[in-house]
């Protein structure tokens, strides 16, 4: 390790050291403005491919809507008629599930003789 150490610290073993040490402006300029516009072009490429391919099309978005909004839903299925009460969804929405839950509790539920060591 440390004979890798002086050889890396000697300077005939620098590739292009004059370069490095000695460059002019001009090259300095033009390595960065590759640099930079390679940067550039990655970018812009990477911004298109995701405006093309990423975004969800108009017709996604309105089933998106449809299936999160029940007042979304209601308006394209019957249009200004349609009217929707929260309260009354809301409350039709506890009913089935205090439901189904009740249904999970009678079938997980223990005969008095499991319950209290006797045979199944």
């Amino acid at each position: 390790m440390r004979r890798c150490l002086r050889l890396l610290a000697q300077w005939k073993f620098l590739p292009n050291r004059e370069r490095i040490l000695f460059k002019n402006r001009k090259e300095a300029f033009l390595d960065f403005w590759k640099v930079t516009g390679a940067s550039l072009l990655f970018h812009v490429g990477y911004a298109i491919i995701i405006a093309e391919f990423a975004f969800p099309t108009p017709d996604i978005i309105y089933d998106v809507k449809r299936m999160i909004s029940p007042d979304f839903d209601l308006f394209c299925k019957y249009g200004e008629k349609a009217e929707y009460h929260l309260e009354l969804s809301n409350r039709i929405r506890t009913l089935k599930r205090e439901q189904e839950v009740l249904e999970y509790e009678r079938a997980m539920r223990k005969p008095p003789e499991a319950r209290f060591g006797g045979a199944i």
